[in-house]
């Protein structure tokens, strides 16, 4: 189905206006409380590599599930102020992962990069051993899924934006601390294709046909999750733990999934003023 420019237009536009009352109550959320802005900082940085148990379905490519393994890359960033409740979360992520069907018969591969900002307030319990963060975060996922078997439409490009609450716990058990954390998108952005067009149609003929998809928690349930425990050895603090990051959506009559579980392995470090501590 051939779309006008003033179709699409107004396409945008109604996309724009679902997206603007949630943007307008997440951005107070991420800017918080920004009058201290010369209160000196302590930065929590880990910098972790994650094997994963992978399985992975896109009916635009295939009907079939396919599973196998996934390596990732995370930088995990969270910037505290002396004086204030409200802390910020950065996180980088890279993956690659490759899958099998289940006759084996064809394969995948598919690598993404995910991006999250967050603003959390910060309530202490149990004279400081628990901390519990809240706020919301906004976030960013671009990637690719390239199907070997396929001669026709053989890839799906992934492209997603979403905002939506943020948890992150910590407790403090001597000198271990455990640490849970948890996103999930409410509502956002996503590129598909439409059920039976072609990528040749979108970028080479300009047909767009309800491409650009406002999701929401109902047509994309998804969650990022993580149990940490960081144990300090010698001058090194590692990093341990288990994450679950479980992606859906069902847009255009397509379905996605993209479930990844596996191990934290990493080092953790805290700065203040430039100086380890």
């Amino acid at each position: 189905m051939t779309y006008t420019i003033r179709q699409i237009t107004v396409s945008l536009t109604l996309s724009s206006r679902y997206l603007g009352v949630g943007l307008m109550c997440f951005i107070t959320i991420l800017l918080g409380s920004t009058s201290a802005a010369a209160q000196e900082k302590t930065v929590t940085n880990a910098k972790i590599f994650a094997p994963s148990y992978l399985q992975v379905q896109d009916t635009y490519l295939s009907p079939e599930e396919y599973t196998g393994t996934e390596l990732r890359y995370i930088s995990h960033t969270i910037r505290e102020k002396d004086s204030s409740k409200w802390s910020t979360l950065f996180i980088n992520e890279g993956a690659v992962g490759y899958g099998k069907s289940r006759s084996e018969n064809g394969n995948t591969i598919s690598g993404s990069y995910h991006f999250q900002y967050g603003r959390m307030h910060q309530w202490s319990l149990m004279e400081n051993k628990m901390r519990i963060k809240a706020g919301g975060q906004a976030e960013l996922t671009a990637g690719f899924i390239y199907n070997t078997r396929n001669g026709n439409n053989p890839a799906q490009a992934i492209a997603m934006a979403g905002i939506g609450p943020l948890l992150h716990i910590d407790y403090d058990l001597r000198r271990i601390t455990v640490s849970y954390e948890a996103s999930c998108p409410l509502l956002g952005l996503t590129f598909s294709p439409n059920y039976g067009q072609s990528y040749y149609e979108i970028f080479s003929e300009g047909h767009y046909d309800h491409n650009i998809v406002p999701t929401t928690i109902v047509s994309t349930p998804s969650i990022r999750q993580t149990l940490t425990v960081d144990i300090p050895w010698g001058r090194t603090t590692w990093r341990l733990g288990i994450y679950g990051d479980y992606r859906q959506q069902q847009v255009n009559s397509l379905k996605r999934h993209i479930y990844s579980s596996g191990i934290i392995i990493g080092i953790a470090t805290k700065t203040k003023r430039g100086t380890r501590i």
